[in-house]
Formats: structure tokens, sequence, C-alpha cells
């Protein structure tokens, strides 16, 4: 019965209804309600939100986690092929989601998260299972921070909370991705050369090319966001309002040739927002006056960061960021942070592999967006 046993770790597949997984998603209700409670707002759990109650019929496997006997970990999986993806379509064969993965307050800290998600994706693989997909939320970032490293990115919503803008989706092929990838080969001959980078004025006219490339970018991924650009007067008016933010950018060349820009700005944030609890979250932050606010000189934000594409994957976006991080230290950063976007799956797998994590929202991209990912690091 017991599918893997290790240094008193074992993981049992369980029926949906059985005692002590019941019991675990309970725990884990009254967290998820306790974080996403209004500020100021006692929680109440009131059990599973009622758009999301799952049917067990469609469930196929519930994996009970224990720790020297204790139920320390919880993850389930059902099956949507052929189902309705609440966006006006049906999931492919082969689909199922991930449900209710939780690992009690006593045990996290040792791993478990990834042990229970990575015996879920066997179990999914022995039940013919192509594509694995699952929810979670802003408020959530560790978790965001597990599924991104475990090689899951983001996926268009699905599911009862796809209009939340909290809410955020990421798939993994258990198989080989059918689609055709967007992270191919570079569109140049190698060079044999290390790109360059240097400090310039905001409407250095290289740069404000460069940015300008970035805007094109955005307007074929994110095509949400023209509107939003007119309305505050236009993409000269909007590069203007974030040239004034701006406190160091840097043009990068390969062979004297500009390739690639990016700026730093100060953050209203400090590290003490990498660490917070999400329980507090952001109001609970503000309130407590820790590490937030534009008071705190040691969070800085990194933005418009941009490569060429015909200079892709020649080291131009790592040098760029390596740069960023060294002119917030020199001004005392402590922390920087950055907001990315959930078309942008090479972005993230570039910023995960340089240590960047999840976190919280925090000002000015606290309003709901759901287009947006929040990534910070330490700068010690």
């Amino acid at each position: 019965m017991t599918a893997d046993v290790l240094a008193g770790i074992s993981i049992e597949n369980v029926g949906w209804d059985h005692g002590e997984a019941v019991r675990l998603r309970t725990e884990q209700q009254r967290e998820i309600d306790a974080r996403y409670a209004p500020p100021g707002t006692p929680s109440v759990t009131s059990g599973p939100d009622p758009r999301d109650q799952v049917d067990p019929s469609i469930v196929f496997a519930t994996l009970l986690l224990r720790v020297d006997g204790e139920p320390a970990g919880h993850a389930a999986m059902r099956d949507l092929s052929g189902r309705d993806d609440h966006q006006g379509g049906l999931h492919p064969d082969g689909t199922a989601e991930v449900k209710r993965v939780y690992v009690a307050p006593d045990f996290r800290g040792r791993g478990l998260s990834r042990t229970l998600m990575r015996a879920a994706e066997d179990v999914a693989r022995a039940a013919g299972v192509r594509h694995l997909i699952l929810e979670s939320g802003l408020m959530q970032p560790e978790s965001l921070g597990l599924y991104l490293r475990l090689g899951y990115e983001p996926v268009e919503p699905f599911g009862v909370f796809a209009d939340e803008p909290d809410s955020r989706c990421f798939g993994k092929w258990l198989v080989p991705d059918p689609s055709p990838s967007s992270d191919g080969p570079p569109l140049i001959e190698p060079v044999e050369t290390r790109p360059e980078t240097r400090e310039v004025p905001w409407d250095d006219p290289a740069a404000a090319a460069l940015r300008r490339g970035m805007w094109a970018f955005h307007q074929e991924r994110y095509p949400e966001l023209v509107r939003d650009v007119e309305a505050r007067g236009g993409y000269d008016a909007v590069d203007a309002e974030r040239g004034r933010d701006a406190r160091a950018t840097f043009l990068a060349t390969l062979v004297g040739q500009p390739v690639g820009c990016a700026t730093l700005a100060a953050a209203q944030v400090g590290p003490a927002h990498l660490t917070a609890d999400p329980m507090i979250g952001y109001a609970g932050l503000a309130q407590s006056g820790v590490g937030v606010g534009a008071e705190d000189p040691s969070g800085f934000e990194m933005r418009s960061v941009f490569v060429d594409p015909s200079a892709r994957r020649a080291g131009v976006a790592k040098a760029l960021v390596r740069q960023i991080e060294e002119s917030a230290r020199r001004r005392g950063g402590r922390a920087l942070y950055l907001v990315t976007g959930v078309r942008q799956p090479e972005a993230l797998r570039f910023y995960v592999g340089l240590g960047y994590r999840p976190v919280l929202p925090y000002p000015p991209h606290d309003a709901p967006d759901p287009l947006l990912l929040f990534l910070g690091r330490k700068l010690a």
C-alpha cells in the first residue's frame, strides 16, 4: 500500500474521503481563508469555495504523506479530459489537475512539498496523463516558487477561478510539449565576445529605441495593455513617466551594436517583504511599517529589461541583470524586485535560474492584475 518510504517518509494513495486526508484539507482551507481575507476582517473557515467542489468520481489519486507515521502532507489529482475549462472550451484528453497540495506547518522546510509533487507526477504518468495543470494564488508565493522551480510554466486561466485577478494557473508537460517552443536558437550566428554594459541617460537614443522594441513585443503578447497605455496618454507619455522614477539605465552592446537595456528604480518595499508571512499580506506589513514604504531606501526594482531577439542566448540579459544588481548594492540596496508577465515563460525560467523567487504583490503594482507575477531576491 505504501508508495514510497524514505527516512521515515511514506506516501500512500488513499480514498478522497479518508479521515486524515479530510483533516489536512480542512487545515489547508483555514490557512487559505486567512491569507485571502480582506485587510482588517477576520477570516472565517466555511469549507472549500462552493464553486470549486471536487467531484470524487474523477479523482484518480489522493496522496497522503506521513512522517514517522504522522499525517503531514496531501495532494490529489482529478481527470479533466474533455471537461469544461470555463473559458469556452474543453480540456484535451490526457489533462489532469493537481488539487489541494498541502504540507502541515510543523513539517515545512524539509522539502516535503517537492516530494509530494514528484510523487504526483509519477502517479499521473502511470495513469497516462500528458499535461498536468494546477491553480494557485498571489498570496501563496512559496507555492508559486515551488511550481516554478519544478518546471511548471504559466498557462492561460482555467477553471472556476479563471476570472479571479489573484489566481494564477500553471502547467507542465509530462511528455514532450507538442507546441512549438518559443525559446528557440538565437537568430544570428553566435559571436565570440561577451556583451559590454554601460550606464546611459534614460533618454539615450539607443536605449529608447530598445524600449520601443520592448513595447512592440508587449503589444503582441499582451494586447490588453494597449488600451491602458492609450488611456495614460500613449507610449511616449508612459515612457517619460517611467523615466522620472529611474535611478540608473544601462545599455548592453555586442561587437559595438546596442542589443539590450535595463533600468533600476526605487521600490516601495524592503527586504522584510521577501520573508513576510503571506498571511499578514501587504496590508499587514504596511500597518506594521516593516520594510514597506517609499521611505525605505533598501528596496529597488528592476524594470524594462529587454534584449533584441537577434542577440538572445548571448548572455546579454544576464549581464544586464548583474549590472542592475551591482548598481542597487552601490546605492545601499538589500533587495531587488521585478514584475514580469504570465505569457513570458522564458523570462520566468531565466529569473528563477538567477535566484529570484515569487513575492507578495507590492506597490504601485499591488492592485489586482491577472497578467502579472512578482519576483524578488536579497542582495546580501
